[in-house]
């Protein structure tokens, strides 16, 4: 088997099943693709949809009985993949016909490579691939983090000597992926970025009705944040990590007040934004990520003469 399609999911059916129907179309071959789907305890009906469907390609899925976090998920599917090299994608992500052809490209030419292709936000689903601008997006797409497991590659071989995903990150949200990215970049795995292994992204924009979702993802990153820092305490990493948004907190005044205003916009059943609204809550998201990564800093005892570095 060349390659493996390693997807965690959560309570995502709707949004995975769009995914899988956009790996099914894949114009590499059936036979030297899997899909791997790793259920990370769903309560939402997921395991009927995977199992409703007949792919072309190889299909399997594997079920955590409850929740463990996504460093988990992405662990058992790496275990269970039989392909050469990994791919990984978030549930969330749709996929255009020369995805798979596009990451294999350049595996097949390099041995030891982290391949990132671009995963370009949208709002919508249906016509996603008619997009121009996210094509054209996509083609200027030069920096960006690297091993993102909304679209990154490696080999399942260097996965392992790099010792998978970190679980003391836990159920969290966010940087687990950097940190195995930094890991496999240190024993010499190089980056390539192929701007035509590009993906959508489907992302719920910034409204009024997603911010608590958000709040809730922000102090979740925060708190990773200090975790990541504490592993690899440089000053790439920390400023990688948004240390300055410690500062721009002290900045941020009338935060209960802004609180308040947030909570009862979210409490009313129209939730209608307005751009001062829209403002005050990406503040608040500042300030939500800074109290995580301070909450993270105690946590996992990161010292002054580190956090001074």
């Amino acid at each position: 088997m060349d390659v493996s399609v390693v997807i965690a999911t959560y309570n995502r059916k709707n949004l995975l099943e769009k995914s899988l129907e956009s790996l099914f179309r894949q114009n590499y071959p059936p036979d030297k693709y899997e899909i791997v789907i790793v259920d990370d305890g769903s309560t939402d009906g997921t395991e009927e949809m995977v199992k409703r469907k007949r792919p072309p390609c190889k299909l399997r899925y594997f079920r955590h009985s409850e929740r463990k976090g996504p460093s988990k998920a992405r662990n058992l599917g790496i275990n269970k993949a039989e392909g050469e090299v990994i791919i990984f994608i978030d549930s969330d992500v749709l996929t255009p016909p020369e995805f798979i052809r596009e990451h294999m490209r350049l595996h097949k030419k390099h041995r030891d490579i982290i391949v990132d292709g671009p995963a370009i936000n949208t709002g919508k689903i249906e016509g996603v691939f008619d997009n121009r601008w996210g094509k054209l997006l996509a083609s200027l797409d030069f920096f960006g983090a690297s091993f993102i497991t909304a679209n990154t590659s490696c080999r399942k071989e260097n996965l392992l000597k790099a010792g998978l995903f970190d679980e003391e990150f836990g159920k969290g949200y966010g940087w687990f992926d950097r940190e195995l990215g930094l890991k496999l970049r240190e024993m010499g795995v190089k980056r390539i970025k192929n701007r035509r292994a590009y993906a959508f992204h489907i992302k719920r924009g910034k409204a009024l009705t997603n911010f608590s979702e958000l709040f809730e993802k922000a102090k979740d990153r925060g708190v990773n944040a200090a975790l990541y820092y504490k592993k690899h305490p440089s000053r790439k990493v920390k400023h990688e990590i948004r240390f300055r948004y410690l500062f721009y907190d002290r900045l941020i005044f009338f935060k209960s007040w802004m609180e308040k205003i947030l909570k009862k916009k979210l409490s009313l059943p129209s939730n209608k934004s307005s751009p001062l609204l829209n403002l005050m809550a990406s503040l608040y998201l500042v300030h939500i990520y800074a109290e995580g990564l301070r909450e993270g800093l105690k946590k996992f005892g990161v010292h002054d003469k580190e956090r001074k570095r």
